[in-house]
């Protein structure tokens, strides 16, 4: 009897190292609902499989592996859908009383994109890159970091694309993008709609749209 007490302690210790520690007054934002490949979230400097239905919290760092593709849901609806080899962390998600969001804010570090918000009247959901912020509300779009800077793409209803250096600013439509450099001014190019082939290659990194 007793060799079973120790084997179940031994086993309790081994599957809180091995999950990712939540805090107690940590509550969940959002969960993963697609997955294609593999995932891995990062949480309190855990770094844990992805599964379809993990459930994901404010701090958390999602990766995705080489021909990968996760797509997660938050509390709201909005949701945000990872490419190949990316890695985003969930820089912060406020959620009011009564369940509606506040401000949300992503920062992409990696690879690509696709936001999705649907909820209008909520606080801000944004995706951040060292040069660049994309926003909106009620509207879906992508935000890719390439060697040269930042591009982003308009998908539905209108997006708002700023310089962090300077604050400069212009306003997407579905089927314009834009890009931010890493130039002396980075500031965001004036929209223009993108070729098909460039759309195309954009959209089949991303994915289909959820649901």
């Amino acid at each position: 009897m007793g060799w079973i007490v120790k084997f179940l302690g031994v086993l309790m210790l081994v599957i809180g190292v091995a999950a990712p520690a939540v805090a107690a007054d940590r509550s969940p934002v959002g969960r993963v609902v697609r997955q294609e490949g593999a995932g891995i979230v990062v949480r309190d400097a855990i770094r844990s499989p992805m599964l379809l239905g993990t459930a994901v919290f404010a701090s958390d760092v999602i990766e995705t592996g080489a021909a990968s593709r996760i797509t997660i849901q938050f509390s709201d609806n909005s949701t945000l859908g990872l490419g190949p080899e990316s890695r985003v962390a969930i820089s912060s998600y406020e959620v009011a009383s009564g369940g509606s969001r506040t401000a949300a804010v992503f920062s992409l570090l990696v690879g690509i994109v696709r936001a999705a918000v649907h909820d209008i009247g909520m606080g801000g959901f944004s995706v951040r890159t060292d040069v660049a912020v994309a926003s909106a509300r009620s509207t879906e779009w992508t935000v890719e970091i390439l060697p040269t800077g930042t591009a982003v793409l308009g998908l539905d209803g209108t997006v708002e694309v700023a310089s962090l250096a300077n604050g400069a600013s212009v306003v997407l439509i579905p089927g314009t993008g834009t890009d931010v450099t890493h130039s002396a001014i980075p500031a965001p190019t004036q929209p223009v709609p993108w070729g098909k082939p460039r759309i195309e290659r954009t959209l089949r990194l991303v994915g289909p749209p959820w649901p």
